[in-house]
This record gives C-alpha cells, sequence and structure tokens, in this order.
C-alpha cells in the first residue's frame, strides 16, 4: 500500500515513542498498527537507522532496536560567589536542545534555573555536576550536587522526626528552608512540569510520574552523599509551564498558588497503615497555607477513625478557610470519612461524598 506524507510522519513518530518498551517487537507492532507489510516496516526502520534517529543489534528475528543518542553533554560546576542559575542555563544546557519545540525548552529552562538556584542557595556543596542527553523521544537532564543532602537538611529545618516525612512535605509545596531568599514552589511546580522528576538523596529517591500522577519513593541499598534531580520530558510534549502554574495558582491570588494535591501513599512505608491522629498531624501541618487542598488516596484501602476523625472533623473545624477534599476513596476510606461526619449531618462534605457514591454507581 502507497503511504502518504501525514502517515509517513505518523508511523516514524509511533515507531520513535514505542521503541523504547519494544525494542524486538517494534517491527510487528508497527506492522499490526498500519496495516503495512513486513518488508515496509523493514524498510522504514532501515530509513530512521541512517538517518541517524535509531541503532540496530543482531541480524533478522534477534534484531533489536534503540533511539540513538542525539547529543549528550556533562559539566563539572565550580559552585562559587557570582554563579547564576541562568549563566548554567544559557551556557552549558540551552545550547544542547536546539530545535526543541518552545513549550518543552521553558520548562527545561524551568526546571534547570530552578534546581540550580537550590544547589547554590541550599546544598553547602562547593561543586555540582549537570548533564544533558537527548534523543528523539527524550530529554534528560540530571543536576548533582556533593552536599548535606535535601531531605536531611528539610529533617533539620522542620524538626522533622524521620528523613523520609520530607517527601511528604516536598509533595505539599510551600516549603523552603530559606523564606527570606525562596517562596517554596520551585519542586512543587518542577515536579509537575516534566514527564518524571525524581530526587535520590542519602538511602531515599522520591519520583513523581506525570503520566500516571503517581509518587513513589523507596530506599536505595547505597547511600547517596548530596542530592541527584533527575528531570524527563518527552520531545513532543504538549503542555506548557503556563498551563502547569494556572492548574495550581488561584486567579487574582497575589500570595502564590493556593492550591496543593497530596498523594496520601507518601504518608505509608514500611507497610504503616494510616490510623493515629500523629499521624494525621504530620499530614495537615502546613495545610493552613493553602485554601484548596487535595488528598489523593490513591493506593490507600483503609484508615483508622482517629485518624479520619482528626483531618475530616478536627482539622476543617479549626481551620473554616481550607477546602478540603478526598478523592480516589476505596469504600473502606469513604466510609470512616462519614463515619467521622456523623455528628454533623449539614456538614458539605457529607454531599459530597454522597454525590462520588451516586457518580460511582452510575459508572
Amino acid at each position: 500500500m502507497s503511504v502518504d506524507n501525514k502517515t509517513s510522519q505518523e508511523i516514524q513518530e509511533f515507531i520513535i515513542r514505542n521503541v523504547g518498551s519494544h525494542p524486538a517487537d517494534i517491527g510487528r507492532l508497527t506492522a499490526e498498527k498500519f496495516g503495512l507489510s513486513r518488508v515496509a516496516i523493514v524498510n522504514r526502520l532501515g530509513s530512521l537507522v541512517k538517518a541517524g534517529l535509531l541503532v540496530a543489534e543482531g541480524k533478522t528475528k534477534a534484531r533489536r532496536y534503540a533511539l540513538k543518542v542525539l547529543n549528550s553533554h556533562q559539566k563539572e560546576l565550580q559552585i562559587v560567589p557570582g554563579l547564576t542559575e541562568d549563566q548554567v542555563w544559557l551556557r552549558d544546557v540551552k545550547p544542547h536542545l536546539l530545535g526543541v519545540p518552545s513549550n518543552v525548552l521553558d520548562i527545561c529552562a524551568h526546571g534547570v534555573t530552578e534546581m540550580v538556584n537550590n544547589v547554590i542557595d541550599h546544598s553547602e556543596s562547593t561543586t555540582a555536576a549537570i548533564s544533558v542527553s537527548r534523543d528523539a523521544a527524550t530529554i534528560i537532564i540530571t543536576i548533582r550536587d556533593y552536599g548535606v543532602g535535601i531531605f536531611h537538611k528539610i529533617q533539620q529545618a522542620l524538626n522533622l522526626s524521620d528523613p523520609q516525612h520530607a517527601i511528604l512535605e516536598l509533595a505539599k509545596g510551600k516549603l523552603t528552608t530559606d523564606h527570606t531568599k525562596h517562596t517554596g514552589e520551585g519542586i512543587f511546580f518542577t515536579a509537575r512540569m516534566f514527564d518524571e522528576f525524581s530526587i535520590a538523596s542519602g538511602t531515599l529517591l522520591f519520583i513523581r510520574l506525570r503520566r500516571t500522577d503517581d509518587w513513589l519513593f523507596e530506599s536505595e541499598e547505597e547511600p547517596k552523599d548530596g542530592t541527584e534531580v533527575v528531570m524527563k520530558i518527552a520531545t513532543n510534549a504538549s503542555h506548557t509551564a503556563k498551563e502547569i502554574f494556572d492548574t495550581y495558582r488561584a486567579e487574582f491570588d497575589q500570595f502564590g498558588f493556593s492550591k496543593t494535591n497530596i498523594p496520601l501513599v507518601l504518608l505509608k512505608y514500611e507497610g504503616e497503615q494510616l490510623i493515629s491522629r500523629s499521624q494525621a498531624k504530620r499530614l495537615m501541618a502546613r495545610i493552613d497555607q493553602f485554601r484548596e487542598v487535595i488528598l489523593d488516596f490513591k493506593g490507600i484501602t483503609s484508615i483508622g477513625q482517629a485518624f479520619a476523625d482528626e483531618v475530616f472533623r478536627i482539622y476543617r473545624r479549626d481551620h473554616p478557610g481550607v477546602n478540603v477534599s478526598p478523592v480516589n476513596m476505596a469504600p473502606d476510606v469513604k466510609g470512616m470519612i462519614q463515619r467521622s461526619l456523623s455528628g454533623n449531618p449539614d456538614d458539605p462534605l457529607n454531599e459530597y461524598l454522597r454525590g462520588d457514591m451516586e457518580k460511582q454507581k452510575v459508572m
């Protein structure tokens, strides 16, 4: 069959976006998707290899394809007086992103300048390293310092009992260890702009995946000195930095963003269940800095009565200016929240929960 220019571009884009997860069967997958012959697909893959977008290994049925690295650059930085984050972006990163769509370039600029500024102002490191790697599908930017470590520094600044609690505070936003220089918005927005954003420090690794809106953390076997931030974004990403800002920044709010989405799975580790008032108080710490708080119960199957009472009755009673909305509730979670409100049938959250149940019945 003949292939017009539009379809040809679609085929190339499909191969580029899927070869990473299908290195051995990308030909079969593409043939099935577009109804093409094996010969046509082999020729197409060969053209992409000649164009320098793919690399191939093996022969015939054992052949595997991968995206070719188009640009890779690494630079060591000396953290000295006078170094600025915009210098690093303009000198060490932007020249290696030529041809990238403007919305993706803006997101990369935001991420690099925010994270390098954190290194300069907070890390207490004398050196850092920044690297940029790019293929046809993805841009990966890594920033590494050798300082005190972000989770340890937050633990000390907020007097937290465990460095893992620092991850939850980062996810909330408006967190800074130096209010004279920062608003605490940098990591919050950067983590939401990139397709994948991770911070590794000490034995902890914190990851946010934009596609699934999943937040993960785990312990590494080998401690990592300082802090390493890795930011990944697709070269064809369609969202903009402004769209992410607008999602969380209330209209006419001159004091910064006023909405946060907190994944409660970050409060749960090593099999710990969300049952106590102390856990609830840890969750709601600093929440009065926001007007709208979304508590995401994805991955949580149950909560305790004391936890629910502290969050949904006591906290909301004492902070009427904060709108707290639970989402992604399992039946047992929803039931416990409703139980915590049973003494106040006129609470508007009751109507919200009933409406959510009716919506689920319809679905």
